[in-house]
């Protein structure tokens, strides 16, 4: 199967007569055929049978709808609608029973699917480094942090308005709750879990399942120097030892930041940091989240809480709970473990525990791997806490909440 021969001899121009909408589509399809993803697809999903429509070719057309907006599988007719730009494209019907056949080829069809999508992004990666010397950096706090592949693991609840399998009643409604990996360096999802709504957050199984996943789907080559993030939502003892264990090996690098809850050791030695101990926290842009009111009074080294707005400050608790006064308290932990906390005035609203009512601030807390003997921007509290925090920048690379289960099957695990 000749899978570029739609596009050969199109070509782009300003001064034609006629609309043609969705042509950008065209780009991404191209981009399909070309890193090979579109074969590696037509081949996982090869059949005896005789078919009009090749099922790859099906396959990646859905991709390319969704990454154009389409929500829902009958999106897929804007391609179908215009043969003159693409071709001979299968009807929303056939791409229904391509789904069907997929869905009734099991673990099977997913694993030569899965193996078809990272062949292509290693090629796709290939091409990128040949290009432009290296993947983008990982962005922190207007800085970046080169050489190193990020992977953000997060929990999004899909809400769904209709009793569609595996939609069930959650914390934030009804619906879907998957599981999902992404390389925050591209933006791109790596693997994913679809999931009944009444799912936990921090299931173990599940997000061991995902992150071996998400490092199998990366080129060997980006595996070496990895860094991990998971809010608190999905920390837990069994995902912090495999972490710790994929650090140790050698020859490979790994870093973890992992959201911790607020217990009441933490609480203890939280009361117990010295006000000194707490350094000013930096904003996304990498400035200082600490500025003087305009109605301040004139005392620049005063405490008063109306003189000073936008106040954060991060301090590091691993000695406290490791040395302090009762014994250390994480033991049963990676030794390499540190535990970090911030504070911050809440915004207007914001729900505080009776501990953090008792002095107005709202705590966060993480754990990482970051060596103590790190140098240079990195190993300062406030960017350790800043490279934490942007981890929600996963939620910016999710699918938006109305959409379909359909959909995000298909975007997970082709695009």
């Amino acid at each position: 199967m000749n899978t570029t021969g739609w596009v050969k001899g199109l070509r782009v121009t300003g001064d034609g007569t006629g609309i043609v909408s969705h042509a950008g589509v065209a780009l991404i399809r191209a981009l399909a055929d070309n890193i090979g993803l579109t074969a590696g697809l037509s081949k996982a999903l090869a059949s005896d049978r005789l078919l009009v429509h090749d099922r790859g070719r099906v396959l990646a057309d859905l991709a390319c709808a969704i990454a154009d907006g389409g929500e829902v599988i009958s999106d897929f007719r804007v391609i179908g609608d215009q043969q003159e730009l693409f071709g001979l494209v299968a009807s929303v019907p056939t791409a229904w029973r391509t789904l069907d056949e997929i869905a009734g080829g099991g673990q099977r069809a997913l694993g030569r699917i899965t193996a078809a999508v990272n062949d292509a992004r290693r090629r796709a990666w290939a091409a990128a480094v040949s290009r432009h010397g290296a993947l983008p950096g990982v962005r922190i706090a207007g800085k970046t942090l080169d050489g190193v592949t990020c992977i953000r693991l997060d929990a999004s609840v899909v809400t769904c308005h209709s009793d569609k399998e595996g939609a069930e009643p959650n914390f934030k409604g009804f619906g879907l709750h998957p599981l999902l990996a992404y390389c925050d360096n591209t933006a791109e999802p790596l693997a994913g879990m679809l999931r009944p709504g009444s799912a936990g957050s921090n299931t173990a199984a599940d997000h061991l399942a995902v992150l071996d996943a998400a490092i199998g789907a990366l080129p060997p080559a980006f595996r070496r120097r990895l860094m991990v993030t998971c809010d608190g939502a999905g920390a837990s003892h069994d995902l912090i030892a495999r972490l710790d264990e994929l650090a140790c090996r050698r020859g490979y690098q790994l870093i973890y930041s992992v959201g911790w809850e607020l217990g009441a050791r933490e609480r203890a030695a939280i009361t117990a940091v010295p006000a000194q101990a707490w350094q000013i926290a930096v904003d996304p842009r990498g400035e200082i989240r600490e500025r003087r009111a305009d109605q301040a009074c004139s005392d620049l080294g005063c405490g008063h809480r109306r003189c000073w707005i936008e106040e954060a400050h991060v301090t590091e608790l691993t000695s406290l709970l490791r040395a302090g006064p009762a014994g250390d308290q994480l033991a049963g932990w990676p030794a390499t473990m540190r535990i970090f906390a911030r504070r911050e005035r809440p915004h207007p609203g914001a729900q505080l525990t009776l501990f953090e009512a008792g002095d107005g601030w709202r705590y966060t807390l993480w754990v990482t791997s970051r060596p103590v003997s790190t140098r240079g921007w990195l190993g300062q509290p406030a960017y350790i806490d800043a490279a934490h925090r942007v981890h929600a920048r996963v939620e910016d690379a999710i699918l938006p909440q109305g959409s379909s289960a359909c959909c995000m099957t298909l975007g997970e695990l082709v695009m």
